[in-house]
């Protein structure tokens, strides 16, 4: 009965993991919301020991990537630490979702955010 609650407790502590949201950033969400685009990157990592975090440069390049014929906007970024088998595997995930705005064929009268923002600067 011993041996069968100390596998039992082994098995709960090793099959175990938790999953923590380190940081969330958003920018302006557009009126015109019709396009969801989504990217994400990960890597795991080995007793902790990350050495660089290189692999979260790819994500801007995916945005990209699924809203060719236009510019991405409303950017909420999310980025998430996994455990698995405590402090042994980490899993770091870095996620991302915006708008997929349609590029304008012409110039526009009316100011985007940021140019307002300039303009009352």
């Amino acid at each position: 009965m011993k041996r069968l609650f100390i596998l039992c407790a082994w098995i709960s502590l090793l099959g175990s993991g938790c999953t923590y949201t380190v940081a969330v950033s958003q920018s302006n969400i557009p009126a015109q919301r019709k396009k969801p685009v989504t990217a994400s990157v990960s890597k795991f990592i080995f007793l902790g020991l990350n050495f660089d975090n290189d692999f979260a440069l790819q994500l801007g390049t995916r945005l990209k990537e699924a809203c060719p014929q236009g510019s991405v906007r409303g950017v909420t970024t999310q980025d998430m630490l996994t455990i698995y088998l405590p402090g042994i595997f980490w899993a770091r995930e870095t996620s991302a979702q915006g708008y997929c705005m349609p590029q304008k064929a012409t110039a526009s009268l009316e100011p985007e955010w940021g140019d307002l923002a300039a303009a009352q600067e």
